[in-house]
């Protein structure tokens, strides 16, 4: 137990240092290029471009770190700097728990989801380099019709599994939470509901998430008081 414990107080001591490391480049390269070659912009022309920008992304952020950060553990300080995280890494994560029959929050759960999120942005890596070096032959069929209607499916295939999974998956820490997928139905209508009927949520994403997640919370409470939702431990199931 002290070995694991001294493994988690580690990892979050690197995790810490490589964000600000990273941090630190992000805003250093490119104030060196603006300083030698004196092209400084102006604050307006700075908040003129990004702020649409920012006023999209960071309710996307700050829902996805709320969201993503309690389930990954010390795996979201590599997520945040390899990025990718809601396509890629998250999906990757999720997939290796269920491998092996873990819960997310445990320290078990935090070594394997690590180790998949760093072998899932290698590989990335790998392919974006086979990609790179093949990009002119395999040009043709890149920008072929077929091609390209097939990757306009690919996120809508990656969500909708991972839907599919997380409906089915009636975990819930050490107990089985029997119809918890109700909750997740109900979200689903209600988004399509008001993207459809009402307004649309398209770069709205992160506003939708943050109140999508307040909405779950509620119906949680509301359908475990009212005996819809029913909590079981795993331990009396397994016996």
């Amino acid at each position: 137990m002290n070995k694991n414990i001294s493994y988690m107080d580690k990892t979050y001591k690197l995790g810490r240092i490589a964000t600000i490391v990273c941090i630190l480049i992000m805003f250093i390269i490119p104030s060196i290029i603006c300083t030698a070659y004196n092209i400084w912009p102006s604050f307006d022309s700075v908040m003129g471009a990004a702020g649409p920008l920012l006023a999209m992304y960071i309710p996307v952020a700050l829902a996805e770190q709320l969201s993503m950060i309690p389930i990954t553990g010390n795996s979201a300080y590599i997520n945040s700097i390899m990025g990718n995280v809601t396509n890629i890494k998250f999906p990757a994560y999720l997939t290796a728990l269920s491998s092996v029959d873990q819960d997310p929050g445990t320290e078990e759960a935090d070594v394997i989801g690590m180790i998949a999120v760093c072998v899932s942005g290698m590989t990335t890596m790998i392919i974006i380099l086979i990609g790179l070096i093949l990009l002119v032959p395999l040009n043709p069929i890149l920008t072929s019709p077929v091609v390209k209607t097939a990757t306009s499916y690919i996120m809508p295939a990656l969500f909708g599994s991972m839907l599919v999974g997380i409906l089915l998956n009636n975990s819930a820490g050490s107990f089985e939470a029997k119809n918890k997928y109700l909750i997740g139905v109900i979200d689903l209508l209600l988004v399509f509901i008001v993207n459809i009927f009402i307004m649309n949520l398209d770069k709205k994403q992160g506003f939708a998430m943050v109140i999508i997640m307040l909405l779950s919370v509620l119906l949680a409470y509301i359908f475990y008081k009212n005996g819809i939702i029913k909590l079981s431990s795993k331990e009396k199931n397994n016996l």
